[in-house]
């Protein structure tokens, strides 16, 4: 798949796709199906909602009509040949897969072709083309950057927020959000104008797009880019510019704080760890309001002792990101704990390690991350367990683009929950509402 992804034909819930994921950043904007800009988008958008509906003759006809309009659309090329299989004509979809594979070795697409013919031909699969040494390292771990929960990383000679003299920190303020796509978006002002935001706990930085700046007539950086943002989606590393602004959420301000800015992100860019650090902070569903708390200059905590609760959730901490120990079919693991995922994630590398293999009829969606669309597969564990809480026949998803080894724990496991972030324990603290 290609940067120029876009949603088609519905929008399911938000990854956000920080991994959850912002989103992605890790951030993730989960919908339906992802349209590659080079296809003709009738025909493949039609054929989308044909397989979708198992009606696998009349898609096998609109995914051709794709090919034809543009012969190097992956996507349509392995729906083409997904349809064939599924309708049971192997012979032609064991021809079609392997001919995505020969004509476009490091594709998405291709790689899930590879998967298909390690059941149906693996002797003729060892005879075609293997990805190349920079295509496997693309679906394998990431460079050691700074790495947030919502899948974006950056790679920069500034590290981001810090405080001033001239902030306005005050003891207490609560705010307000609005859902949208299972996130949680807040008001801010940036340099005086008003601007949506996502409360994004998986960003490490604020991160804006130059679309964002643009929108509300702010100047954006030029010049040189200073840095690389990598993160779910296809479109590989994106050039990043330092930025420094005014930034009020509420009656917390920070004055020119530094902020990092790429040349396009989604609607709403990403309020991240580096403005909120000095708070410890309660998330009300009910309420839909966030109520941030100043951090005691001493040690200390108003949980007489979360270790014997068994709704208090231990993280660490991996540079900002919250890191927590969980159980996904009753073997451990590890996830960001990202409020900018909509829902869950896991990596390819953490269903190996857990023993999961991803159902051959698992719905194919796609993720929009820091990056750009990925195609993912949705389907259902059997139970995912956080501290005292556990969800059953719990729906996941699994991007083809993904951070190295760790998924995201976002909304959909904790939404029915009012959760306080107690960053002097070390501590999340469930609670049902």
């Amino acid at each position: 798949m290609t940067a120029g992804m876009r949603e088609v034909v519905k929008e399911v819930t938000m990854f956000r796709a920080r991994f959850a994921v912002p989103a992605l950043s890790l951030i993730l904007t989960i919908g339906s199906f992802a349209l590659p800009a080079q296809a003709a988008p009738d025909s493949f958008a039609l054929g989308v909602k044909q397989f979708g509906a198992k009606t696998y003759p009349l898609a096998i006809a609109s995914f051709k009509k794709a090919i034809a309009a543009n012969s190097k659309n992956d996507s349509a090329r392995y729906y083409y040949a997904l349809s064939l299989h599924y309708s049971k004509n192997i012979p032609a979809a064991i021809k079609a897969y392997a001919e995505l594979i020969r004509l476009m070795p490091d594709s998405n697409g291709a790689n899930y072709a590879r998967a298909a013919l390690q059941t149906l031909d693996p002797s003729l699969l060892r005879t075609l083309p293997a990805p190349t040494r920079v295509a496997q390292q693309q679906y394998s771990q990431m460079p050691a950057t700074v790495a947030t929960s919502s899948g974006m990383q950056f790679q920069s000679s500034q590290s981001g927020g810090r405080s001033s003299s001239n902030d306005t920190m005050p003891d207490e303020c609560r705010v307000y959000y609005t859902l949208e796509h299972n996130c949680f978006v807040i008001d801010a002002y940036v340099n005086g104008r008003p601007m949506k935001m996502i409360f994004d706990t998986g960003a490490a930085i604020c991160a804006f797009g130059k679309n964002n700046f643009e929108a509300s007539g702010i100047d954006v950086p030029t010049g040189k880019a200073t840095g690389e943002v990598h993160g779910i989606g296809d479109g590989g590393a994106q050039s990043s510019w330092d930025a420094i602004v005014d930034l009020k959420v509420g009656t917390i301000e920070r004055k020119r704080f530094p902020v990092k800015v790429q040349s396009q992100l989604g609607e709403h860019p990403l309020l991240g760890q580096t403005f909120f650090q000095d708070f410890t902070y309660t998330i009300d569903n009910g309420a839909k309001s966030i109520h941030f708390v100043k951090k005691r200059n001493k040690s200390g905590s108003i949980y007489a002792d979360p270790s014997r609760d068994p709704n208090a959730v231990p993280f660490t901490r991996e540079r900002n990101e919250l890191v927590i120990n969980i159980e996904v079919n009753g073997r451990p693991t590890k996830m960001y704990f990202d409020t900018g995922a909509g829902v869950v994630t896991l990596t390819h590398e953490q269903c190996r390690n857990l023993g999961i293999t991803i159902p051959e009829d698992a719905q194919i969606s796609s993720v929009q991350g820091i990056a750009g669309s990925s195609r993912a597969r949705v389907f259902n564990v059997t139970s995912i367990k956080v501290g005292g809480i556990t969800k059953r026949d719990f729906q996941v998803w699994v991007p083809d683009s993904e951070m190295a080894g760790t998924g995201l724990l976002g909304q959909t496991f904790y939404n029915d929950c009012q959760y306080t972030i107690d960053y002097e324990r070390g501590y999340i603290h469930f609670m049902r509402r």
